[in-house]
């Protein structure tokens, strides 16, 4: 299996959070787990970081329904960085709106469109792809 250095999971629900890093945990050979609770925290946090010298996460797991900025807010700023190149987003939500899936498409993650709760076969399946 392939490792991943660092995955980030940015979800306002910390439960959610708690549940996918216990998975990581058992499931993959990961360096670091960051986590955010809204797109605005990760998108600062991420960009300070680069700032830094640190590379992007190898793995982002992104919530669409947050408060102060979305998903799609996230994505759109990220995308606009250009330092997001190694990383590779999926988004993770339980929104069944076929308007997030169109805006899924628009980004190109309509393959990496997940349904709430992430299970250990897929993260397998991510993780060794």
């Amino acid at each position: 299996m392939k490792q991943k250095k660092q995955v980030c999971i940015i979800d306002d629900d910390p439960i959610q959070i708690f549940l996918i890093k216990k998975l990581i945990e058992l499931t993959c050979c990961v360096k670091e787990i960051i986590a955010y609770k809204d797109g605005k925290e990760a998108f600062e946090g991420l960009k300070e970081r680069h700032g830094k010298g640190c590379k992007c996460p190898d793995l982002i797991f992104l919530d669409i329904n947050m408060p102060i900025w979305d998903g799609w807010e996230f994505l759109k700023e990220f995308k606009e960085l250009n330092i997001y190149l190694d990383s590779e987003i999926y988004i993770l939500t339980s929104s069944l709106s076929i308007e997030d899936f169109e805006k899924a498409t628009f980004y190109g993650l309509q393959n990496n469109y997940l349904s709430k709760p992430l299970d250990k076969e897929k993260l397998n399946q991510i993780v060794s792809g």
